[in-house]
């Protein structure tokens, strides 16, 4: 099994930059990734001028690009995840939590703080223990034409911090440059929706494998498929913008897929269709919208 080391992160997704290896679909691998610090903030003495400053200016580093042999514009790839292993504690960058918005408590961090990963649990406290449920908060194919910060989200992917990209679903992403350049970083030991404040950071080991599909004609945001849902997931400038978009793509993908009529697909969704938050700590703030597969036609 190829395995693609965490030794050489980048912050941007980039079709300049020169893949780490390549893969052909079908094929399972390994990716090693480094939490969102890069390591810096997993003991106290990490919180220092010079280390807040560098982790500023790199945020969220991603391992790849990762080549998917035959892949081409006008495809997507799917993106089957079988397994992620914490292989670092859990780090947080602490905040004083006084500021009285929310929003803001990003910008009063104090401290930082590392939590131990023990038997697949976050050691909270000596009584409370939290079984994991790691979650890849970044992942996305290379943009064409445009170098994006690993740091940011959009219709490619990226820093969308969703709860339901882990083992179990499959990840549907454009393909906009050849070879699609995967991308993989920024793992959760466990997220509450919304990331409001700073849940665990940490390093992982995953193991993927990739097909390639024809793109759906109105595909504009990420998919995920679990065996018994299917999600969308956009990112926008406010959450509202967000949850409906999420609602409209998972119409359309209702619509092309299951040949309904809009008006019974939409009353359908209105009874069965969850809307949810993924994060709002973001550039863009990202919704997702769930729909039961149950109760599709078969």
């Amino acid at each position: 099994m190829k395995h693609f080391s965490n030794g050489e992160i980048k912050y941007a997704y980039s079709y300049l930059d020169e893949p780490v290896g390549r893969v052909s679909p079908s094929e399972t691998f390994q990716i090693g990734t480094q939490d969102c610090y890069t390591g810096l903030f997993r003991s106290p003495a990490g919180f220092t001028p010079e280390n807040i400053d560098w982790v500023g200016q790199n945020l969220d580093g991603v391992t790849g690009p990762i080549y998917v042999e035959g892949a081409t514009p006008g495809q997507v790839v799917a993106i089957s995840i079988h397994d992620i292993k914490v292989t670092t504690p859990g780090s947080v960058a602490l905040s004083q939590y006084s500021y009285p918005s929310p929003e803001d408590w990003w910008l009063e961090e104090a401290a930082c703080k590392s939590y131990p990963i023990e038997n697949n649990e976050i050691v909270f406290s000596d009584s409370v223990r939290i079984p994991v449920k790691p979650l890849i908060g970044c992942v996305a194919t290379a943009p064409a034409r445009e170098v994006i910060l690993s740091r940011h989200e959009g219709s490619y992917g990226g820093n969308m911090d969703c709860n339901e990209i882990t083992v179990g679903s499959t990840l549907i992403l454009p393909v906009a440059v050849e070879g699609a350049y995967l991308y993989f970083g920024d793992c959760k030991a466990r997220m509450g929706d919304g990331e409001i404040a700073q849940p665990p950071e940490v390093g992982t080991l995953i193991t993927a494998s990739v097909e390639l599909r024809p793109a759906p004609a109105r595909m504009h945001c990420p998919r995920i498929e679990t065996r018994e849902e299917l999600i969308t997931v956009v990112s926008a400038r406010t959450i509202e913008d967000a949850c409906r978009e999420a609602f409209k793509e998972l119409l359309f993908w209702i619509e092309d897929d299951y040949s309904m009529e809009r008006q019974d697909a939409a009353m359908l969704m209105a009874m069965l269709a969850h809307a949810g938050i993924c994060q709002v700590s973001n550039t863009f703030l990202t919704a997702k919208c769930k729909m039961p597969r149950a109760y599709l036609p078969h």
